[in-house]
């Protein structure tokens, strides 16, 4: 049993405009993708109602699901202050569900803030499964900076909202063609 202690609200800043983003998409009718929050039981509450303990009642899959144009996605959000994202960061759990997603002709990607140089990546699974398994035989154990592909770059657009559906086109298109990896 795994009792939940709070992690200092750790990457809400990236999902809260995720969250803006996805309901432009909602709005503009390009999409549905929802939060998926990791159901928890509360075993006790304090005087003041907070939650003082509980536990995860499962392993969550990712951050966020849905369908965009037609196409089943799922991803997780990420942010760093380091110039690499590590391996880490990404549990087998999450691993297994995004090849599930993709076996069954759906995207599956992190959203990936640098905040050193505040940039915003598409990283498709492909990416993400290949430093994975490469991380398991002793190699590299994060994901850098440098090598991401720059095509897979999110701008942030001037309402604010980070532009990942025309990444998305790009990595969809990539696979389309068989030139992903």
């Amino acid at each position: 049993m795994t009792v939940w202690k709070s992690r200092g609200l750790r990457g809400d800043a990236l999902e809260d405009l995720i969250i803006a983003t996805n309901e432009f998409y909602k709005k503009q009718g390009l999409g549905r993708i929802d939060k998926i929050n990791t159901p928890i039981k509360v075993i006790e509450l304090g005087k003041d109602g907070m939650i003082t303990k509980a536990f995860f009642e499962k392993k969550s899959t990712v951050d966020f699901t849905g369908v965009i144009q037609g196409i089943a996605v799922a991803f997780d959000a990420k942010e760093t202050n380091l110039k690499s994202i590590p391996i880490s960061n990404i549990h087998q759990h999450q691993i297994e569900y995004m090849k599930d997603i993709t076996d069954q002709k759906g995207l599956a990607f992190i959203i990936i803030h640098f905040k050193f140089c505040d940039e915003y990546f598409l990283t498709p699974f492909e990416v993400i499964n290949k430093y994975y398994q490469d991380s398991l035989s002793g190699k590299r154990k994060s994901i850098p900076y440098k090598d991401l592909d720059q095509r897979y770059r999110i701008n942030r657009t001037k309402n604010g909202i980070i532009d990942y559906i025309s990444t998305l086109n790009i990595y969809l298109n990539d696979k389309k063609s068989g030139s992903f990896l």
